[in-house]
């Protein structure tokens, strides 16, 4: 099987695109090869089929790097080995690293990484077909490597050859797959393991090969998968598809032990201190096979570690034995743990799961999925459909997006279809690994008349199946990813979904629809055109966080989830890949829009033609230029910062392009503007940036001409000298329009005039001067509101007069609001609190969202005249520019057009505070007796003192509850407000 799990379909080199899209979950999202602690024990090192080698800090569990090289369609790029050499500077890696087998030869090429910065240092080119293990002699001066061709090669230092090294042996394995090696009795042996003809050892100094005992002929006939090596180098361990764990002795070949069969696959093996053996499961594994220890010594069984769920196919062991990592388990997790005691030290893995079961509401347009395993005690059941808990209103032309709500109750989902009518499907075992699911059976009538059985070309197994056309056809998904639809009658091929890289785990069609759903290992959720296989957007999911993304690039996403996913950009087969994530590049292709359109049309293709046209390859041309790179940190010599500041320091903004005028800081949640730098040699900037006591957290995100975005963050700790601070000031800007008299039927043929805008925008400002200002030095004010509304009521005018300047209080046209709310938000300083406030009419014209001022208005019945309206853009570029703590209240009146997701997302990542009236799917509601919105009258009384929770007053984190379950009180659960106070301190808003 594990040969099988290697083989790759034939891809023509001219036809690899340049960059391909790829998730970024912070861990694995595909079967985990090969792992390697670092000599000194800080570190782990792992190798995965999802093409890329992680090195993780294991005590944090987190990434410290990425290493990512030449990234190909199919298996090209797949890493499916590592060896870190000795002083810990370098990571050998091999792989498939090739465009098709049988094509155009090498595959095998073996590349050097440089640890500290994941550069390649050299390729060392001999192999033709991929490779499959490496291993550094103890004194790091020889390389072996084996793999597709039998053969082994050692390479040995040379300072003369370019690139650093030669080649010195070829030894013949007698094989044609080479899968794992060995040094040992401290290098002078070299151990081999084959899936085809047994195992080998050779005199590494003469490059003769150990004829090995009778004992070892058996292994001819049966893959051995697994290989380790004794602490002292003494003995060597073997263990085979069919559950044989042998030791032999490393300087002569001879049989040490042979020790209890397991009914598994083993996996892998890794000796650790006092001479225990882990073996781990590699297949057949259920819910009671993981790993077992033992001592090799005496044969005797120390423990059972069931820590994953799933198969085990790499393990290592640190430098004395103490530690052992495997991976494997269906989330391909690492566990670092004590193999005396069975203790898990250390879980390092991504934030997604895969999805395991979808189902499909097509009545009402919603989609399902769940991601608990369907069987734990099964190797595979595909025609069990695991339990759904998560649901999703896909966006109409009457609804936007929402966000993922849990699923409650079974509700009438559709899920596949195993049979219909006379047509039935089952899976049954076969293939030359005799997989449970390798056959699919096609029945009519009870009679099978037809079947499939997968191999490397096709999937290997039937890990999900469905009957579409009444019967007459059918859709397969394979444990690699390949997704094919069947005639039922013939059995041959009608089409292929492609997309998906990882066991496809779960599928759901349906005609009415129109929707293939698909769910899988490699983490994603996705949608397809049934007829013409088109893929329209892919899903991922994470706690809290989402994204969804089209071929093209376009994406909507949570305000994290464009952290997840980004573009490998190729630059060669002998260099590494560049990386860019998805938030780089939100300027062009943030765009929610674009994605409701194109699963609305059922078209990623026709939604790009019909609202970008001409712009088909945009995202190619700009993966093509390089976002700013830049490291920063906290400077070595803090001594001429001033006080309430600390030094950081900038480097490679240079060559990036990107000068210091092209960066933002935010020092937590405060805007830090323009700050003091001064040069240090060459390449470095110095940049004083404001602290207050205690932890900060400093993010500084450089942009460039092109406008990429490239973030940063480092956290400081700092103590101010003692003394009496001056109180920062307090900037209000609100905006309030009742009157459209320019709109006399555009609101559904009625007038668009409102009730309480006015109201509410002079209410929120008496409130915040009598509670919230005392805070603050001083307050400044902007008022832009409809004078003849607020004269309507003598005492709100006075009120507001009381509080704003009557001269000062201006008109809301679309003139006045961009010219006065621009100037007015240039003013605050470092430590100001600047808040805006804004309610009236929203509209969404295509991409964008505009915000009606009271001069606003149509061309005709259909089209908005734009220069009457106000850029939504404009406004949030002001607020964004604003130095010290921002924050917006909109009350608009959100519907499914006239929502404003740009502002919410560009909010979150500028980290403005935001409260919003309603989310998505919403609609503001106005009740006569609160004389107000319900969203404005829950703010108001949130700030009175109804959202304190302690002595100090009314916090932030306070007020955003409160407003939360009272707008759903109010409203008995039919308007939900939206708020983001990520990353932001919870500071006292109001007096108590």
């Amino acid at each position: 099987m594990a040969a099988a799990m290697v083989a790759a379909p034939v891809v023509r080199a001219d036809d690899a695109p340049d960059f391909h899209l790829d998730l970024d979950t912070g861990g694995h999202t595909a079967r985990i090869a090969d792992l390697a602690f670092t000599p000194d024990g800080e570190n782990v090192v792992s190798a995965s089929d999802d093409k890329t080698i992680r090195i993780w800090d294991w005590r944090s569990g987190v990434t410290l790097r990425t290493i990512r090289g030449y990234l190909g369609t199919g298996n090209d790029g797949k890493v499916f080995a590592i060896a870190v050499s000795p002083d810990g500077k370098t990571i050998a890696a091999g792989g498939y690293f090739g465009p098709g087998l049988g094509d155009k030869p090498p595959y095998g090429d073996i590349r050097l990484f440089d640890f500290a910065t994941g550069k390649i240092e050299a390729v060392l080119k001999a192999a033709d077909y991929a490779t499959y293990d490496l291993a550094f002699s103890p004194d790091g001066k020889t390389l072996a490597s084996g793999g597709g061709d039998g053969v082994v090669n050692l390479w040995k230092q040379d300072d003369k050859a370019t690139p650093g090294w030669t080649l010195d042996k070829k030894l013949d394995a007698d094989s044609w797959h080479v899968d794992k090696l060995a040094f040992a009795a401290g290098g002078t042996r070299l151990a081999a393991t084959t899936t085809d003809n047994g195992i080998r050892l050779w005199d590494v100094a003469k490059g003769e090969e150990i004829a090995l005992p009778d004992e070892a002929e058996p292994l001819r006939d049966i893959s051995v998968l697994a290989l380790a090596v004794s602490q002292d180098g003494s003995v060597f361990a073997t263990g085979s598809k069919d559950g044989q764990v042998q030791l032999w002795h490393a300087a002569d070949g001879t049989l040490a032990r042979t020790m209890p069969k397991q009914d598994f696959l083993i996996g892998s093996l890794a000796f650790a201190k006092g001479a225990l053996l882990v073996a781990s499961c590699g297949y057949r594994c259920a819910d009671k096979h993981r790993s077992v220890v033992w001592n090799s010594d005496t044969g005797e069984k120390r423990l059972d570690y069931a820590g994953h769920d799933g198969i085990v196919y790499a393990s290592a062991a640190n430098a004395d034995g103490s530690l052992v990592a495997t991976a494997g388990g269906t989330r391909n997790a690492i566990q670092v743990w004590d193999p005396a005691t069975g203790e898990r030290k250390a879980l390092l893995q991504g934030l997604g799961e895969p999805v395991t079961s979808v189902g499909i509401d097509a009545a009402n347009g919603i989609i399902a999925w769940g991601n608990a395993n369907p069987c734990p005690e099964r190797v595979a059941c595909p025609e069990q459909m695991g339990a759904l808990d998560k649901r999703l209103e896909l966006p109409t032309s009457e609804r936007f997006f929402d966000d993922p709500q849990p699923l409650t109750g079974s509700g009438s989902f559709a899920r596949a279809a195993l049979s219909d009518g006379q047509w039935s499907l089952h899976a049954a075992t076969g293939g030359k690994d005799a997989l449970e699911n390798a056959v699919l059976e096609i029945a009519n009538g009870g009679k099978v008349v037809r079947s499939i059985e997968n191999d490397a070309t096709n999937g290997f197994a039937h890990s999900a199946f469905t009957l579409i056309d009444d019967g007459l056809g059918l859709i397969t998904g394979g444990n690699d990813g390949t997704l094919l639809e069947y005639k039922a009658a013939t059995a041959r091929v009608s089409g292929e979904f492609t997309g998906h890289t990882g066991e496809i785990n779960a599928m759901v069609a349906s005609q009415k629809a129109g929707l293939l759903v698909t769910g899988s290992a490699d983490q994603t959720l996705r949608l397809w055109n049934l007829k013409t296989h088109e893929l329209i957007v892919s899903m991922f999911f994470a706690g809290s966080q989402w994204i969804a993304w089209m071929p093209q690039g376009y994406y909507y996403s949570s305000d994290e989830g464009d952290k997840l996913i980004g573009w490998q950009v190729n630059q060669g087969r002998d260099h590494e890949g560049r990386f860019i994530r998805a938030g780089q590049l939100k300027k062009y292709l943030w765009s929610p829009e674009m994605v409701r359109r194109a699963i609305i049309l059922r078209s990623a293709k026709q939604a790009v033609k019909e609202m970008r046209p001409g712009v088909d390859n945009e995202l190619q041309k700009l993966l093509q230029r390089k976002p700013p790179e830049f490291g920063i940190r906290l400077a070595e010599d803090q001594s001429k910062a001033r006080d309430g500041y600390v030094a950081v320091e900038i480097t490679g903004a240079r060559d990036a392009g990107t000068d210091v005028s092209g960066f933002s800081i935010l020092s937590d949640s405060r805007n830090v503007g323009d700050v003091t730098t001064r040069s240090v040699d060459g390449d470095k900037t110095i940049v004083e940036v404001p602290v207050e006591n205690g932890q900060n957290t400093i993010r500084i995100t450089g942009t460039n001409e092109f406008g990429y975005l490239t973030e940063r963050s480092v956290t400081a700790l700092a103590r101010k000298t003692e003394k009496v601070e001056a109180k920062g000031k307090l900037y209000v800007a609100v905006i309030g329009v009742d009157k459209y008299p320019f709109l006399t039927d555009a609101c559904s043929g009625h007038a668009c005039d409102l009730r309480y805008p006015v109201d509410d925008a002079t209410e929120f400002l008496k409130v915040i001067a009598q509670k919230s200002a005392p805070l603050f030095s001083s307050m400044e004010t902007l008022v832009l509101v409809n004078r003849e509304a607020l004269d309507e009521s003598p005492d709100k005018a006075q009120q507001t007069y009381t509080v704003a300047n009557a001269g000062n209080i201006m008109e809301p046209d679309s003139h006045t609001i961009d010219d006065q709310l621009a100037d007015f938000l240039d003013k605050p300083g470092e430590h100001d609190t600047t808040i805006v406030f804004v309610a009236g009419h929203g509209i969404n014209i295509d991409e964008d969202y505009y915000f009606i001022p009271t001069d606003g208005r149509k061309q005709d019945a259909d089209r908005w005249k734009r220069s009457s309206l106000v850029d939504w853009g404009d406004i949030q570029k002001s607020v964004e520019r604003a130095k010290g703590m921002r924050f917006m209240l909109l009350d608009t009146c959100h519907a499914a057009n006239a929502f404003n997701p740009r502002l919410e997302k560009d909010a979150q990542d500028a980290r403005i505070v935001v409260f919003s009236a309603t989310a998505a799917n919403n609609t503001a509601a106005e009740l006569p007796e609160l004389g107000h919105g319900v969203f404005t009258y829950s703010v108001l009384e949130g700030l009175r003192g109804k959202a304190k929770t302690s002595d100090g007053g009314v916090t932030l984190f306070g007020l955003a509850d409160f407003i939360s379950r009272e707008v759903v009180r109010l409203t008995a659960s039919k308007q939900k407000p939206f708020y983001y106070v990520g990353g932001v301190e919870n500071i006292v808003l109001a007096e108590p």
